[in-house]
């Protein structure tokens, strides 16, 4: 009679140990792989919505109307409230350019355009997250409304509102936590906004053209505008909206620890190629 071989118990045991830890391994390695693919395309994300935004930003200052007739025709502010748990500075941007994607069925080229960052929702009860808006109205309604000696004071109220540029149907670009723009002149000076702080954030209102520019005098030729957007990833989007909602185990306590460790600064300048007219 052939006798029957079996595994021992200690045997099973050992398999079994030997088996858990090669599982416990593989889920391991596949967290990593995941986390890491997340992280990756969640910057990859962030990074293509700030070549969006600088992309439409560089078409629109490079065609920029301005005329040294006393009126406002490109005008920077800041530092603005996003309301977010973030504080950064940031600045909206308002100008006359005949940008490409303007409405075609309308006569005219030249637009107003605005842009405004801000931290809001991004369509209807959706959550609030930071996005770039940016506005364009129709060439027949700047001719008639926005442009002209009455109109041209501080570029404010109306089409050139707070609520009017941060429409859902403005939304540009999301993840951007910060939006800053510097004004070069071609005899050297810088038009900026004034750095008066100590940490180094930027102060005031800066104006090109117009009665009340505190800097700009009238006929300075441009040379070239800067252009400066911290983009964050997703994740660290995530982790901003669990410090705003007061939610614990982000393992943050500053939003400025955030940015730090999750946020990508982009940079570009963008030539006048056109003097004062």
């Amino acid at each position: 009679m052939t006798a029957r071989r079996a595994f021992t118990l200690i045997e099973v045991m050992v398999a079994t140990v030997v088996m858990l830890i090669l599982f416990g391994l593989v889920i391991q390695i596949t967290s990593h792989v995941l986390n890491a693919w997340h992280r990756t395309s969640g910057r990859l994300s962030a990074n293509a919505e700030a070549r969006i935004a600088m992309d439409r930003l560089t078409q629109d200052l490079q065609t920029a109307v301005v005329r040294a007739n006393g009126l406002q025709w490109l005008r920077v502010e800041g530092p603005l409230d996003l309301a977010g748990v973030y504080s950064g500075q940031t600045v909206a941007l308002k100008l006359f350019a005949p940008t490409l994607d303007r409405p075609s069925n309308r006569l005219g080229s030249i637009c107003a355009i605005g842009y405004r960052l801000a931290f809001k929702a991004s369509y209807v009860q959706g959550p609030k997250t930071y996005a770039l808006y940016r506005k364009v109205v129709d060439p027949d309604r700047t001719f008639h409304e926005l442009l002209g000696q009455s109109k041209q004071g501080e570029l404010s109220g109306g089409e050139w509102s707070d609520a009017s540029i941060l429409a859902d149907s403005n939304y540009l670009a999301a993840n951007i936590i910060d939006f800053n723009v510097f004004i070069y002149a071609r005899d050297g000076n810088t038009f900026a906004l004034n750095d008066t702080n100590a940490d180094g954030r930027i102060d005031g209102d800066f104006v090109y053209g117009g009665a009340e520019a505190p800097q700009a005098a009238h006929g300075v030729a441009l040379s070239y505008a800067e252009i400066v957007l911290t983009v964050i990833s997703d994740r660290g989007l995530e982790l901003l909206q669990l410090l705003a909602n007061g939610a614990s185990g982000s393992g943050y306590s500053d939003p400025a620890d955030v940015v730090r460790e999750h946020a990508k600064q982009f940079m570009r300048r963008v030539a006048f190629p056109a003097q004062p007219l």
